[in-house]
């Protein structure tokens, strides 16, 4: 994709991101953390009156509000985010954790479309000067809504490191990659691309399955025992072949990791189906020996023509490369 689509997809998305109402800014940010697998256990959404300052959580663990947790403060106004409306934010979350109502967040982060005004901004980029504002200010802030501060409760805000506050703009939900694909879910576009395979010198343990279903095929073909990889030097054409299945194995595994992470829904899984249901019956005819079952599959799999999301990002290799994931699952076999 040039520079100029993808600055005109970017455009895009700003304008209907910006468009959203509030509870679709918090949808959209639960399934953002959704797709931080890698960091959350689980994603919450919680809605209307009595949120206690919390719009979307991502938890760390089982252990929800009594372990680690973030908190996505969602903000859908129409001009930057007041200091006034901030200072209040950052009240509730700490009041209400002094209640023990939950424990104190990890991070903090307003997600703000629009950002927030120059002054909350530097705020957050002095976190001293923010604890000590909110301290100083705190019945201007916060009393009305809250409560007076006690000494109890200003020991506890003390205690707090605002160096945990973060600010979630316009930019960096556009330029987010975990966001991206969620984007292109809600508003149309393209998913980003899928990182190129990367073959291993030495064959992996996963690979040990659809590796010995290619050294059976090569036998039955030859009419030579192979049982071990090695069994084929001197062999230049089954060494070339099973390197080029070696590639088209780590290009699928490549595709399917990146977009398990990084997709909503059952996308990857839809057009597994395609793939396989696209090879079935070439794979169920009969042959005079694996390794001519192998190479027609190879070929069909190459034409299968998916469609869906991921299909543009589906090339050759990872069509092929799927074959082998499924004789690993048990799917399809070269030597029946």
């Amino acid at each position: 994709m040039d520079n100029l689509r993808l600055m005109e997809l970017m455009i895009d998305y700003e304008r209907q991101i910006l468009a959203l109402d509030d509870v679709k800014l918090e949808k959209l940010v639960r399934e953002w953390a959704e797709q931080q697998k890698t960091k959350y256990h689980l994603a919450k959404r919680f809605a209307g009156a009595g949120d206690m300052g919390r719009d979307v959580v991502g938890f760390y663990s089982e252990s929800k509000h009594e372990g680690d947790w973030d908190n996505y403060q969602c903000k859908q106004y129409n001009k930057a985010l007041p200091t006034e409306q901030g200072m209040l934010e950052i009240g509730k979350i700490l009041y209400f954790s002094f209640l023990k109502k939950f424990s104190i967040p990890k991070n903090y982060y307003f997600v703000a479309p629009k950002g927030v005004n120059r002054n909350l901004e530097a705020y957050i980029f002095n976190p001293e000067t923010f604890k000590e504002e909110l301290i100083k200010n705190w019945d201007k802030y916060c009393k009305k809504s809250l409560v007076p501060l006690d000494h109890k409760l200003l020991k506890f805000i003390q205690s707090y490191d605002f160096n945990s506050i973060y600010i979630v703009d316009i930019d960096t939900i556009v330029l987010d990659k975990k966001f991206k694909n969620i984007l292109v879910e809600w508003f149309g576009g393209e998913m980003l691309p899928a990182p190129d395979g990367v073959v291993p010198t030495e064959i992996q343990n996963e690979e040990s399955t659809y590796i010995q279903q290619i050294l059976m095929a090569y036998s039955e073909y030859d009419q030579i025992e192979y049982t071990h990889f090695k069994d084929l030097d001197g062999h230049s054409d089954f060494e070339i072949n099973l390197e080029i299945q070696r590639e088209r194995y780590f290009s699928a595994d490549a595709f399917k990791r990146f977009y398990r992470d990084n997709t909503i829904g059952n996308l990857l899984g839809a057009l597994e189906k395609q793939v396989f249901n696209g090879i079935y019956d070439t794979a169920k005819q009969a042959y005079p020996n694996g390794y001519d079952c192998m190479c027609s599959v190879m070929s069909q799999a190459a034409n299968v023509v998916p469609s869906g999301k991921l299909a543009v990002h589906a090339k050759v290799d990872v069509k092929q490369g799927y074959c082998h994931h499924f004789v690993n699952g048990g799917k399809l076999k070269w030597i029946k």
